[in-house]
């Protein structure tokens, strides 16, 4: 009996000091912490990796003990505990220094790739004047011009020439060619922005108005939403968005539409910077009356690929087109315009001044009907898979005056070949203008 009674007394003498016990070891491992900051601005980082070590065995956590800890190991050399460290403060407000540590232990490895990464990250977020510029100054030593501030404006004019406005085929006995004038303005940017999430607002206007042929003026409006999540090297998004066409002055389409997506900067090949991206887009289109063939939903699964290397850049990019529209039939005859269709484009540009880029692209589509058409001809009716495959061959310059404005100029030739001779067709065009960027 008296074995048990002192236990039972042992016991609730133990309960009642462990709040006294946990107390001192909190105390202690305060000091400790004091202590190793202390040794550290001393420059005792000896002393100091250990008595903030000393202070996590403790139990302390702290995201100042975590923080010390991290940039401790990093200047011991000690990188993976120093990653280690800062990668448990990306969840919290110091998320953007941690950031810019590790971009700083990535150089420290020589991982380029990953400095541009983490550098980049700090600068999206633009949270702290400070870091932004010092991260900006890294990227730049690391020859990538820092990305653009969260809200951008873009604005550009341009004079151009057509030569085949109606893309009348070759036995046409004429075709309609004009000049017109070209103007384009864009924003995007946060509306909200915290951590690794954010809501991108993006809207843009166009216009197109030729000299004296009225009935190709095309103007077009679009506004997109997309939730964006950042996870290190990779950004997914997923969003909203709809456009209002009008063509010949008169309205063409309304386009609503839902998008998601990815992007990473981890995927070089070799020692390039490079950027991939795949995305996904499904569309209901509602035509004007004058247009109600165009009536249906289009899909489109798109995947980029853009890298730079020294003074050259290139790009190659694939996209599926799928289309399931209302089409044309009449009495005699069945027009389809629901195309499944496939492009491919290879791009590259070389700066031979860092003002001044030029470069090119070529493309090539191959669009199939899965409708047959219904045509009458001379010998009756012709029952036929429209099949069109078409080559694009686009130049361009681009001269910046400043970081505001600049001068862009370019040319573009297409050839449209079809297994019906009516849609054959060959057009260029020619454009010079100017573009403010704020």
């Amino acid at each position: 009996m008296l074995p048990r009674f002192v236990n039972l007394l042992l016991i609730t003498w133990l309960v009642m000091l462990a709040p006294v016990l946990k107390a001192d070891t909190r105390v202690e491992a305060a000091n400790q912490l004091r202590s190793g900051i202390a040794a550290f601005k001393a420059g005792d980082l000896k002393q100091a990796r250990a008595l903030l070590e000393s202070a996590a065995e403790l139990g302390m956590q702290s995201r100042a003990l975590t923080y010390n800890l991290g940039v401790i190991y990093y200047k011991t050399g000690d990188f993976q505990s120093a990653e280690r460290m800062f990668r448990q403060l990306l969840q919290t407000r110091q998320r953007t220094l941690a950031f810019y540590n590790l971009g700083l232990i990535a150089l420290a490895r020589d991982d380029n790739a990953g400095a541009r990464a983490a550098f980049r990250e700090v600068v999206d977020t633009n949270d702290s004047d400070n870091l932004t510029r010092l991260a900006a100054a890294q990227l730049e030593r690391l020859g990538e011009k820092a990305p653009p501030p969260p809200w951008q404006i873009l604005a550009s004019v341009a004079a151009g020439y057509e030569d085949n406005i109606g893309l009348f085929p070759d036995e046409a006995a004429s075709t309609i060619e004009d000049g017109f004038l070209e103007s384009v303005a864009a924003a995007s940017g946060y509306l909200y922005r915290q951590d690794q999430h954010g809501l991108i607002l993006q809207g843009q206007g166009y216009a197109r108005e030729y000299d004296s042929e009225d009935d190709f003026n095309s103007h077009l409006l679009r506004l997109d939403a997309k939730w964006e999540y950042r996870l290190d090297h990779y950004r997914l998004h997923a969003g909203i968005g709809g456009d209002k066409l009008w063509y010949g002055d008169k309205p063409r389409e309304e386009r609503a539409r839902i998008t998601t997506g990815m992007s990473t900067s981890a995927c070089a090949l070799a020692k390039e910077r490079a950027r991939c991206s795949l995305s996904a887009i499904a569309e209901h289109v509602s035509a004007g009356s004058r247009y109600s063939a165009y009536d249906g939903r289009h899909y489109r699964l798109d995947a980029r690929y853009r890298a730079r290397m020294g003074n050259w850049g290139g790009g190659l990019r694939y996209y599926l087109d799928y289309d399931d529209r209302r089409n044309l039939e009449t009495e005699r005859e069945y027009f389809s315009v629901s195309p499944l269709g496939q492009t491919l484009e290879f791009s590259t540009s070389y700066y031979p001044v860092p003002a001044l880029e030029v470069g090119g692209v070529l493309g090539y589509r191959y669009n199939f009907y899965r409708n047959a058409h219904r045509l009458r001809v001379p010998e009756g009716t012709w029952i036929i898979n429209r099949v069109d495959q078409r080559l694009s061959l686009g130049v361009n310059a681009d001269y910046r005056i400043n970081d505001t404005f600049s001068v862009v100029g370019g040319w573009r030739g297409i050839l449209n070949d079809s297994n019906i001779p009516r849609y054959d067709y060959k057009r260029s065009t020619a454009t010079l203008g100017i573009t403010v960027l704020l």
